[in-house]
This record gives structure tokens, sequence and C-alpha cells, in this order.
């Protein structure tokens, strides 16, 4: 088997493992490996993330679909869905046309994800407005239209929300999922599910399902807060070094 086709699988055991237990960051370490090995290009890895995300959420949200919190997700889609389809339009232009803005676009967001993931906000005393849910929404869905990975806005908006970490969780693996169904179904229209597409997400599929498995029934044995440096500090590095390369 192809050595960059092994560290790209072991990119994707390793962002299933960490998503399963802090809600979000497979995207991010998949689309991190993507760059870097230049594997395959970024739109392409894109499309092959959202097959990664449905089965993750088989795992994860299937049994435990009453922690999802609907209210909050219900509101969160109504500013992700329209502006996904935004962002997936502006992702053809710049593969097209500007290459290296779309590199340094993907590095600042890798770099984001590590702040979100190693920053923890603290709980407000009353869910945020309908207003709020929404704004994030529109922010997450550009991110998940260009890169599928509208995590770390959304992590943001909802580990500041007075309910349990578990329910958190459980809500953001929803919301990711049900963006992946519309994002295929955009790229779809569009007749770029490619056999590539197919290929990576298919490759893919048996590594989220068993690292995401490891995850949920066992966790590392190691602080959340621990975790969650190790995670930032590796993120913070292979970001910079997309941008690096870039420029």
């Amino acid at each position: 088997m192809d050595t960059s086709l092994l560290l790209f699988l072991a990119a994707v055991a390793l962002g299933a493992y960490v998503q399963s237990i802090t809600g979000f960051a497979l995207g991010i370490f998949v689309l991190a490996a993507v760059a870097l090995l230049h594997f395959s290009s970024i739109p392409v890895a894109a499309m092959a993330m959202n097959i990664m995300t449905l089965a993750n959420s088989t795992v994860m949200v299937l049994p435990r679909l009453k922690k999802v919190h609907w209210p909050t997700l219900r509101l969160t889609l109504i500013g992700t869905m329209p502006a996904m389809v935004v962002g997936v339009l502006l992702l053809n232009g710049l593969s097209n046309h500007a290459q290296n803005i779309l590199r340094i676009l993907l590095g600042l967001m890798i770099i984001g994800g590590g702040l979100v993931l190693v920053w923890r906000p603290h709980p407000r005393a009353t869910l945020s407005s309908k207003g709020g849910f929404i704004g994030m929404g529109l922010i997450s869905g550009l991110l998940g239209g260009l890169f599928s990975v509208s995590g770390p806005p959304l992590v943001y908006q909802f580990y500041r929300q007075p309910l349990p970490l578990l329910r958190i969780r459980i809500t953001l693996v929803t919301l990711f999922s049900i963006m992946s169904v519309g994002r295929l179904t955009v790229v779809g229209v569009q007749g770029q599910i490619t056999e590539e597409v197919l290929r990576m997400g298919g490759l893919s599929i048996p590594v989220v399902l068993a690292a995401a498995w490891l995850g949920t029934r066992y966790p590392p044995r190691i602080s959340d807060k621990a975790l969650r440096r190790g995670v930032f500090v590796l993120l913070v590095i292979t970001g910079s070094g997309i941008v690096f390369t870039a420029l």
C-alpha cells in the first residue's frame, strides 16, 4: 500500500478518535493530511470528508439520538444550509483560480480549530439567543461549504451553552452529519462526486468506524485538558506549515 495513503488513513483514524471525544476534529486532521501530503486536491478531500462524517455519526449519534438538543440544532441549520451552498460555489472558484489563497485559508482554519479546542469558554447562565445560533450557523455553513469543516464556530457556540457535555458533543456531530448530507446533495447535483471521491471516502469508512468505536469505548487515560493541549500544538504546527508553504 502506498505510504502517502497509509499516512492519510492514520490522520483519518486520529481525527475520528479525537472527534469521538471532543465532538469535532475529523475534518481538520483529514484536510491537514491532504494539504501536507498532496494526497489529493482539497475539493476532492472535502467531498470525501462528508462520507467519513456520515460513517462517524453511525457510531456516535444513532445510539444516542435522545441526547440531541433539537431546538438549538434547528436554529443553527437555518443559518448553515444557505451559507453552505455559497461556500461550495466559493470553493469551486478558488480551486480553479487561486490555489494558494485556498491553502492559506485552510491553514488559518486549522490553527483556529486548534485554538477552539484548547480554549474552554465559561458556560452561559442561559441559552444564547435565536439570532446567535443562526449567526454562528451562517459562519459555520460557509466553512462547511469551503472545506467540509464547520466545527470551530459551532464548537465555540455550543460549549458556551448551559448543557451537559455529552449532549453538546452529540448535537455537534448530528449537525455535521446533516450538513454533510446537504453538501453531498449540492456537489452531486453539480456532478462532482467522482470515482476518486468515492475511493477516498470508501477506504476511510472502516478506519473511521473503528477509531470512533475505540474513542467511545476506550477514551484516553489522560485529562481532557492534556488531550486538548496536545491536539492544539499539533494543529497549530500543521496549520502554520500549510500557510508557510502556500506563501
